[in-house]
């Protein structure tokens, strides 16, 4: 609807200019039904230079109540209005205020028309996750682009989303990227059996009521569509598989003493521990030469077999937008099983790999990922069997209890995971000096229910380790979402 003020009445003008009515996109809420996403009535500023009898007078007061719109901008808009029909738009979306003011100005030719914005009540919270809308309210990003369709047609939608978790990892992130003087960060949060997504992060981050402003590493979405060589964390596949394969027991000892030579590549432990290890300590602490050792029993086919049951050799098949694409050897040699065994030489998104190290601890079933609450979940494909995933979950619980993970552990939330130390991939190469660190921690890992993974980019701290940067963060968002999400502390007599 349009009205046009003249000296100071509202005119209401009917059928001229209603092309662009706009009708009522459907709310977002999240699991719990809190509102993330919604329409408010706004009205927007046009004018028309027929009925405009001093151009100067206007622009002047124009100009005042946008400080954003010069003077001359206003006058040139008016100028080439001149002669013409068609209303000149002057600012979409006013403020109640704005709109005041410019009543105030009692002039012909200022037209107002009835008009919708989007508002996200919780800002920079959730904007990775739910996204944004361009300023005709059309989807551009993340729950708005994906099914920009049924929300055009006033459906409202019901996020798997939980906007109490959501605010804790987004804190706990922001929190760790401050401090550790991270370049970027992320996070996801995630049902093990479900495969629902309680929670997203990304940061740098931005404000998605004014996504306008935001530069292009703020939209960017590390979890979905970042695809990053993960390190360590990947050891957590290397083990299964040679388990499920029945290729090592927990007690075989390997020698870790020498590096092992591979052409021009040697492959060495970052710290030296003892010469010889058991698998479970060659993974509760992390060795590399152990690793590539008990993958030279696995082999590169099967190694390569598994992970493409595991979905780590193709984009990823899910309702969201801006999904990267794995990055993996053409042709699978013995440098690739070596290097990929530890998280070197094969680039993926955090969400495919949350997805697999769901399967990995929850009795084996690759979980379809789902960000919209649904009451009903399939199973999913079987990659490993129940024996396997408890082995994995006992190793993992050694991890944070005895190992590199010991800063995540949470007294009487059984939390298991796993550290991953990485150097930054960069032309070509790699920058010892710039690591990308994550941790995952599932809990409580006797009975697994929920997946928490934060990884931080070239983190600039006393000690950029895993260890030190990445698992303290996790811990911190499992010790406060794990009340509210109904988890009990087990408390030993």
């Amino acid at each position: 609807m349009l009205y046009v003020v003249v000296m100071g009445d509202k005119v209401k003008i009917s059928g001229i200019y209603d092309s662009r009515k706009t009708g009522r996109r459907g709310n977002i809420y999240d699991r719990n039904k809190v509102l993330v996403a919604t329409d408010l009535k706004t009205k927007s500023l046009y004018i028309s230079s027929v009925l405009i009898k001093d151009a100067n007078a206007m622009a002047s007061g124009l100009s005042q109540i946008f400080p954003e719109l010069s003077f001359q901008e206003i006058s040139k808009k008016i100028s080439d209005g001149k002669n013409s029909k068609q209303w000149i738009l002057i600012r979409r979306n006013l403020t109640p205020l704005q709109v005041e003011e410019v009543k105030k100005m009692k002039m012909a030719g200022l037209l107002f028309e009835d008009d919708m914005i989007r508002v996200y009540p919780q800002k920079s919270i959730a904007s990775h996750y739910v996204g944004y809308v361009d300023l005709d309210r059309k989807g551009l990003a993340g729950i708005e682009m994906q099914y920009d369709r049924l929300l055009s047609q006033n459906q409202d939608l019901y996020l798997a989303m939980d906007v109490r978790v959501q605010d804790i990892l987004s804190d706990e992130l922001y929190n760790g990227f401050e401090k550790f003087k991270a370049k970027a960060a992320a996070g996801i949060v995630m049902d093990v059996n479900s495969g629902e997504i309680l929670a997203l992060s990304s940061l740098p981050s931005f404000d998605a009521n004014i996504q306008s402003e935001a530069q292009a590493d703020q939209r960017f979405n590390r979890i979905t569509g970042g695809v990053y060589e993960l390190g360590s964390v990947m050891k957590i596949f290397t083990n299964a598989l040679a388990f499920e394969k029945d290729l090592v027991k927990l007690s075989d000892i390997y020698s870790v003493s020498e590096p092992i030579k591979y052409g021009r590549f040697s492959i060495k432990d970052h710290d030296r521990g003892d010469p010889e290890m058991s698998v479970l300590k060659i993974f509760t602490e992390s060795s590399n030469i152990g690793t590539v050792k008990i993958a030279e029993k696995i082999g590169a086919s099967n190694q390569k077999e598994f992970l493409s049951k595991l979905g780590f050799l193709k984009k990823m098949e899910v309702d969201f937008p801006g999904l990267g694409r794995p990055i993996s050897p053409k042709i699978w040699r013995d440098i690739n099983l070596y290097t990929i065994s530890y998280g070197h030489g094969i680039a993926i998104t955090p969400l495919h790999f949350a997805r697999a190290v769901s399967a990995i601890v929850n009795g084996g079933y690759l979980p379809e990922l789902s960000f919209l609450k649904a009451d009903q979940h399939s199973r999913g494909e079987n990659v490993i069997s129940e024996q396997t995933s408890q082995t994995m979950r006992f190793m993992m619980r050694k991890v944070v209890e005895e190992g590199t993970g010991k800063n995540a552990n949470v007294i009487g939330y059984e939390v298991g995971g796993k550290t991953g130390t990485a150097e930054r991939a960069e032309y070509g190469g790699y920058n010892e000096g710039q690591n990308f660190v994550s941790f995952v921690a599932i809990f409580p890992i006797s009975k697994p229910r929920y997946m928490v993974y934060v990884i931080f980019d070239r983190p600039n701290y006393i000690f950029n380790t895993a260890g030190m940067v990445a698992a303290p963060v996790a811990g911190m968002v499992v010790k406060n979402i794990a009340p509210l999400l109904g988890v009990k502390p087990k408390i030993n007599p």
